[in-house]
């Protein structure tokens, strides 16, 4: 299992497009993806669009995302995973800006 935090960088937040755009990416792979807003105990599965949504993460909340695979078989897939989220939120502001 690895976890990092990321801080949404975009000026609309997380909302239906952005939300889509992560589970796309986790349904890439074969990974148990998490996700849950800092200061809030609600862990939500990434592959679920509504459930991403519903976190209503705002610009500059961050977010707890956590990568897990059956029996620690793939980490470099959860590393992978982890740092494609990470550019895409941090970086490329969900391609927002």
């Amino acid at each position: 299992m690895k976890e990092i935090i990321v801080e949404i960088k975009n000026e609309q937040g997380l909302h239906a497009r952005p939300s889509g755009q992560i589970v796309n990416i986790a349904k890439k792979y074969d990974l148990t993806l998490e996700i849950e807003k800092v200061g809030e105990n609600e862990i939500v599965d990434a592959k679920n669009v509504f459930g991403v949504m519903m976190l209503g993460a705002a610009k500059g909340e961050k977010l707890k995302l956590r990568a897990i695979s059956k029996n620690e078989e793939n980490i470099e897939d959860e590393k992978k995973l982890l740092e494609e989220l990470r550019e895409m939120i941090e970086v490329d502001k969900f391609f927002e800006e």
